[in-house]
């Protein structure tokens, strides 16, 4: 990509901030907007602009890269993009439901806006060393015509179809995330509770038919108490609503979806909404001191 090709990142938050960076990096020029202007310093630091408005990055960049919270946020700011002289291309990373963005597919087509659904499975931290996937849907021509946005973005991407296929698989595969999640932590409280180190079980647990790349990504930070945020927990809470609602209209109950998302909405009592996912070990230590304490 030429080095005077300016691509847009609307939405600064971890997600949105971990792909301006591998553009900067990769020496593309970023132009982001938030509406929290606080998060112009760390787009500074790396050489990047910031936009006073998402219609300057609209009027300024023929790519943009979408990275905020949930579809409404998105719907909201259609409007403001489409009404640049030469409307861009959009990808849009944001988790949503099939629905939603079947509903912000066809406004962007009305509005004559090219536009890909590219929701990421892996952490900011993941999107940042270039292991995160990007799950891509739309026009075939489309998508070729933003190939080398993406390769940057994400060098492991895997193309699922029609628009709405990349919010069901997304969705599909953090059910298994977050379930795989849940179940290291309890896990972890269950082995130390039979006196087993926590280091020790994990690194044996890692060998084991057990093993998933949780283990990797949240076991040290359950075991270091560390929850410093790689993803905030408000979202994979979104998340797992967006899956309990989808299963809903399809008639179908998930009792380890509902149990887990029980159990984020106790860590989100704890310890806040911006914690990182790996805190859900606390709701489980949590319910363990409780029942020693009993009534």
């Amino acid at each position: 990509m030429e080095s005077t090709t300016q691509v847009g990142v609307i939405g600064l938050g971890l997600m949105g901030s971990a792909l301006a960076a591998r553009l900067s990096d990769a020496g593309v020029g970023v132009i982001g907007y938030d509406i929290d202007a606080a998060r112009k310093e760390g787009l500074s630091a790396r050489g990047a602009e910031f936009a006073a408005f998402a219609t300057e990055v609209a009027a300024r960049c023929q790519t943009i890269v979408i990275a905020v919270y949930d579809a409404a946020q998105i719907m909201a700011l259609l409007p403001d993009l489409a009404n640049a002289t030469a409307p861009p291309l959009l990808i849009c990373t944001t988790t949503c439901a099939p629905d939603e963005i079947a509903a912000i597919a066809e406004f962007a087509a009305r509005s004559h806006l090219a536009f890909i659904e590219a929701p990421i499975s892996g952490t900011s931290a993941e999107v940042r060393s270039g292991t995160a996937t990007a799950l891509v849907a739309g026009e075939p021509d489309t998508i070729e015509a933003a190939a080398e946005t993406l390769d940057i973005l994400c060098p492991w991407r895997v193309n699922v179809g029609a628009i709405g296929n990349a919010s069901r698989t997304k969705l599909a595969i953090n059910l298994i995330l977050q379930s795989n999640r849940a179940a290291l932590a309890e896990g972890i409280v269950f082995a130390e509770s039979l006196g087993l180190d926590g280091l020790s079980f994990l690194a044996s647990a890692r060998h084991s038919a057990a093993y998933s790349a949780v283990m990797d990504s949240k076991g040290p930070k359950m075991l270091a108490q560390d929850f410093s945020p790689q993803s905030h927990i408000a979202q994979t809470l979104k998340d797992a609503e967006l899956i309990l609602r989808e299963a809903g209209r399809q008639g179908l109950s998930l009792p380890m979806t509902s149990a887990q998302a029980d159990l984020l909405r106790t860590t989100i009592a704890l310890h806040g909404p911006t914690c990182d996912s790996a805190a859900v070990i606390e709701a489980i230590r949590a319910g363990r001191r409780l029942n020693k304490e009993g009534p």
